[in-house]
């Protein structure tokens, strides 16, 4: 018994400390409402107990060292049946037979995509089956198994439909650790981890911009951590993107005021999880209805939510917020209506940029897309039409300035155009300095990214 104890110790540590972002991912892609049509809902398919019991308790996976406590007992539920059925059949330690069988369904569920309805449901076979055995005659015995393995087929095709396996890793657990600080507000903890970015990942390069965008210093801050060149700014939805990704892709957009294609965003990544509902999307859907004005829409999603259990308080003060504020409340998408293509970020930038009464962040995502694409002749077309004397001020940032002393005429005069785009004495002379050969000492720098960065593919 101490092995097994040690095993499960173990386990728990695991999923507490190495890997708690991969089992708190599970709420993002469930939902469940205390509403009777909802619950009698679950009785309408395969598997109604497993189901409505794995829904109940993943939704309170958010609270942290839950979701691992909770897995581990059933866990133990699960192994304390499999060594009574391997005793029924009189194989040798029974115990360590069953810690197999165990551990194989622990690192299953280490899979976001794997619901806990199918670790309860398998608690509940291998407990049926133990009870059947037990039947003194072994004819009704028999005939009981059969009867049970018949029965359980469609639940077992029904909770197997539903996972998703997906091999964890700490790379995958750093990303959801960042997207999981996002969704909490933890902006400050976003950028700490951005600027280290270990695993030089998309995922986190994304949300270290968004942190960054949020308080109006994108260019500030782009070249200080790891950039995959422009595809750190935007995750693009194709064929193909798993379902994390798509759910992460609505950030961006909302903050950069394209709400047509964070809306497109976030319900395909509502469509697109395991059972095509997520308590995560219908909030997302809230946010970016409030923002359209939609109140209508706000207020059916607001509904759902209230019936939640970790999002009831936000979705009730949101409901309240329009029985009494509706008809004040401003909306915040103001900018031209034109027809984008998915994915055609430029375009749609450029649109909120040039319209929206509030286009500064859609200006910086775009003047950064073109730099990070090192197209500069786009990036000078869009500074002077958009950004210059609007936020200039005489406070360009240093990114924007050392890529304008790459666009400048050589046949106007440098004094005059250094004057006029308020370039900074300190950064004229550090690109003297990068042109003697000095490159090493300016690796934050855009002259440093245009000479060295990989072209995007």
């Amino acid at each position: 018994m101490l092995a097994v104890t040690l095993f499960f110790v173990a386990v728990w540590a695991v999923f507490q400390f190495a890997f708690p972002y991969h089992l708190a991912m599970k709420e993002r892609y469930d939902l469940f409402l205390a509403e009777g049509s909802w619950i009698a809902g679950y009785f309408q398919k395969p598997a109604p107990l497993s189901f409505l019991a794995g829904d109940w308790l993943t939704q309170f996976f958010l609270i942290p060292g839950v979701a691992a406590l909770i897995i581990v007992a059933f866990l133990v539920i699960l192994w304390d049946g499999f060594r009574h059925l391997f005793a029924s059949f009189g194989a040798r330690h029974p115990a360590l037979w069953a810690l197999l069988h165990v551990a194989a369904v622990a690192f299953i569920m280490l899979s976001p995509e794997v619901p806990l309805a199918l670790l309860i449901g398998t608690c509940f076979a291998v407990w049926l089956a133990v009870a059947i055995l037990r039947i003194p005659r072994k004819p009704l015995r028999y005939l009981a198994l059969a009867a049970l393995v018949v029965l359980l087929i469609p639940s077992a095709r029904s909770l197997c439909t539903a996972a998703r396996i997906q091999k964890p890793g700490l790379e995958r657990e750093y990303d959801y650790r960042i997207y999981f600080n996002a969704c909490l507000d933890r902006w400050d903890k976003v950028e700490i981890m951005g600027a280290r970015n270990p695993y030089e990942s998309i995922v986190v390069s994304y949300y270290y911009n968004i942190a960054l965008a949020r308080k109006g210093q994108l260019p500030e801050g782009l070249l200080k951590a790891y950039q995959p060149t422009y595809h750190g700014l935007f995750i693009p939805v194709k064929p193909g993107v798993e379902c994390f990704r798509l759910m992460a892709s609505t950030d961006a957009l909302y903050l950069a005021g394209d709400y047509a294609q964070a809306q497109h965003s976030a319900m395909l990544g509502m469509t697109f999880s395991p059972r095509q509902r997520s308590a995560a999307m219908i909030k997302a859907l809230s946010d970016i209805a409030f923002a359209n004005g939609d109140y209508d829409t706000a207020r059916r999603y607001l509904k759902m939510l209230s019936l939640t259990a970790l999002y009831k308080k936000w979705a009730r003060e949101g409901l309240q917020l329009l029985d009494t504020e509706a008809g004040r409340l401003a909306i915040k998408n103001d900018c031209r209506d034109i027809l984008v293509q998915h994915n055609d970020y430029r375009t749609s930038l450029a649109n909120i940029a040039a319209t929206s009464s509030d286009g500064k962040t859609a200006t910086d995502y775009l003047l950064c897309l073109d730099l990070l694409d090192k197209d500069l002749l786009q990036f000078r077309q869009d500074y002077d039409r958009l950004y210059k004397g609007r936020y200039d001020m005489g406070n360009v940032p240093v990114l924007y300035q050392e890529a304008l002393l790459m666009t400048f005429d050589a046949d106007s005069s440098p004094a005059d155009q250094l004057t006029e785009y308020g370039i900074s004495r300190t950064t004229l002379d550090n690109c003297t300095e990068f042109l003697r050969g000095h490159e090493k000492r300016f690796p934050q720098s855009y002259w440093f990214y245009h000479k060295y960065a990989q072209p995007a593919q």
